[in-house]
């Protein structure tokens, strides 16, 4: 059931450079800004901006928020929404959850 989930990772080998933080990755192409992230192992991307809490993404379809990040310099985008292209440069919005 879950194996259309991952047929990025499985069936197409082809990498997409992204620069995250200043520092250049390599993820598979097709997937989310979000899914990246957590393919490249950073599991908190954020924190809250009151509490201080580290947040990660959740729902993974845009209602919830809790994956804000900066890409191609323009803040606040959900990284859920985004797919990742060549060279696109994307920020965390704290820093030292690198």
């Amino acid at each position: 059931m879950t194996d259309s989930l991952f047929n990025c990772l499985i069936n197409d080998a082809r990498q997409c450079p992204i620069i995250l933080n200043g520092v250049v990755c390599q993820v598979p192409v097709q997937m989310s800004v979000a899914a990246a992230l957590l393919y490249l192992g950073h599991l908190a991307i954020r924190a809250h901006p009151v509490s201080g809490e580290l947040r990660a993404p959740f729902c993974h379809m845009g209602v919830c928020f809790e994956c804000l990040v900066s890409i191609d310099g323009q803040p606040k985008q959900r990284a859920c929404l985004h797919q990742v292209t060549p060279n696109m440069s994307i920020d965390t919005v704290s820093a030292g959850l690198n």
